[in-house]
């Protein structure tokens, strides 16, 4: 068999098996272009190489789960333009395909464990070190999978699974392929151990599942985002999932190695001492209670990224010092009288509200704004992206069946959850399924439940925000409208008096002991 790598495409699929079979005929080719597919994009992707004149295409693999017209024209294209294209297949499962296989490709079936096995013996190569490797893909039958991997060979298979998490966190392929690279030199450099490092520390806790255009456009943002290594605001609804959008940008930026430390800005409204002291650290004795020093959040993210949530309930004096610090790097602690700390942080905020909107009412400054809002990513609400609920749910199903609760929904069920508007957004549908499952409620009894939850609260607030009455019944004495209306303000600040006071233009003892008392 000719080894001239010019015009050769390597055609594979995720999986450690799939890298290990295109590492191998990388050994064989090694200029070919690998290109990732997969079992249901496989005619596509036989398509797309039409009019690219490669001399050979090797399917490292792939199974077929699609039209099999697609395949059988786009094979035959291939072989008109004189593409010679061998399927290879190490593991039966595409057995019952060989006839038609055969009709428009060369196949090299064989049954020997693994794919990467069947390429290698297809091409008369030998590699102990990709053949062992590719037996612990996850996806093999316990017979023909290994136990036990040594430390290089878990090194390599957490680099691996590393690069393929850039795909399915990121739309990122590129680094698969670079792996795929790796595996046929059997070299790994300093930034392929720092990926695999990051991913060691984090695995897929926050991947963000589904399908819709919009989700993938979101991931492709986030990459952006993170590679840029800017401050970065996150914009949407509450619970729409704008924590785990801050974690996609820590793992997948240059920090991912440092700290992220998490900060709840609506801890500090109407708190400016808090504030400071909890972000930039105070000294010892700088007002009563400082015991001792203490550093504070930035000091704490030095080399890593502080996460600002709920950024619109900073205090306006607070945020004058904060931005000083995000352009200097220089954090001076409350009671100093100069900068005790150089730090590098990344900053990441987020927010519900429109900081647009603020500015414009002189509630957020302007050149904060504008020194953070260089990189944003809006997530979008539940109900703008109704083809990702399924995904979401099932996830969350696949959780609590591993748990040992029983989960099983119709597709009656799926479209009821589509149907529903989800003001809480992924928070409210991940509730509701844990709601099902553990009190064994049925979706439409659940979804019931919900509604009647929402208009319980709805009708609540419309009582207490009732100002303008239409009908003599409605009305109601002044000082019960007065107090019911601070009531709810309080809440609203989660019972943080001064903060409810500065927002209500009184003192806080009026509202401490004339309306909340």
């Amino acid at each position: 068999m000719p080894r001239n790598a010019s015009g050769t495409a390597l055609l594979t699929d995720n999986g450690v098996d799939g890298a290990c079979a295109a590492a191998m005929g990388l050994l064989a080719f090694p200029g070919a272009e690998v290109i990732v597919t997969s079992a249901r994009r496989i005619g596509v992707t036989l398509a797309s190489l039409q009019g690219k004149t490669f001399g050979a295409v090797h399917v490292c693999g792939v199974g077929i789960y699609c039209d099999w017209m697609e395949v059988e024209k786009a094979a035959r294209m291939l072989k008109a333009e004189g593409t010679a294209l061998h399927w290879h297949c190490g593991r039966g499962y595409l057995d019952d395909r060989l006839e038609e296989l055969r009709g428009v490709c060369t196949p090299a079936f064989m049954h020997v464990g693994t794919n990467t096995a069947a390429v290698a013996r297809t091409l008369g190569l030998e590699s102990a070190r990709l053949t062992t490797l590719a037996a612990f893909d996850t996806h093999l039958p316990a017979a023909t999978s290994l136990k036990k991997a040594t430390p290089d060979q878990t090194l390599w298979l957490d680099f691996i699974e590393a690069a393929l998490a850039q795909y399915f966190k990121f739309q990122d392929s590129a680094p698969y392929v670079h792996a795929i690279r790796c595996l046929a030199r059997g070299e790994l450099g300093e930034q392929e151990r720092r990926l695999t490092e990051a991913f060691r520390r984090t695995g897929y806790t926050h991947l963000l599942y589904g399908q819709s255009d919009s989700l993938r456009h979101l991931k492709e943002r986030i990459q952006r985002c993170a590679d840029a290594n800017r401050p970065v605001i996150i914009t949407g609804e509450s619970g729409v999932g704008k924590e785990h959008v801050a974690h996609l940008l820590w793992e997948r930026g240059p920090r991912a190695l440092g700290p992220l430390i998490p900060v709840n800005c609506s801890l500090y409204a109407g708190n400016t001492a808090l504030a400071n002291s909890d972000l930039f650290g105070h000294k010892k004795g700088a007002f009563t209670g400082a015991n001792k020093d203490r550093k504070g959040k930035f000091v704490e993210a030095d080399g890593g990224l502080l996460f600002l949530d709920e950024l619109g309930e900073l205090p306006l004096e607070v945020q004058a010092k904060l931005l000083r610090v995000v352009e200097d790097g220089k954090v001076t602690p409350e009671g100093a009288d100069r900068h005790e700390a150089e730090v590098d942080v990344g900053i990441i905020a987020a927010t519900n509200q429109d900081l647009v909107a603020m500015v414009r009412r002189g509630t957020f400054r302007a050149d904060l704004y504008h020194r953070l809002a260089t990189l944003r990513i809006h997530v979008p609400p539940l109900r703008e992206r109704t083809g990702d609920i399924r995904g979401i749910a099932e996830q969350r199903l696949k959780t609590l069946e591993a748990e040992g609760h029983a989960t099983k929904f119709s597709e009656r069920d799926w479209r009821l959850l589509k149907d529903y508007d989800w003001p809480g957004n992924v928070r409210q549908l991940i509730k509701l399924v844990d709601r099902a499952v553990l009190l064994g409620l049925t979706v439409p009894e659940a979804l019931r439940e919900e509604r009647e939850l929402g208009e319980v609260r709805e009708a609540r607030e419309n009582e207490a925000l009732n100002l303008l009455p239409t009908e003599r019944r409605q009305v109601r004495p002044l000082d019960d409208v007065v107090r019911q209306y601070a009531h709810n303000a309080w809440l609203l600040h989660d019972k943080n008096y001064s903060a409810t006071a500065k927002t209500l233009g009184i003192a806080e003892n009026t509202l401490r002991y004339s309306y909340l008392k």
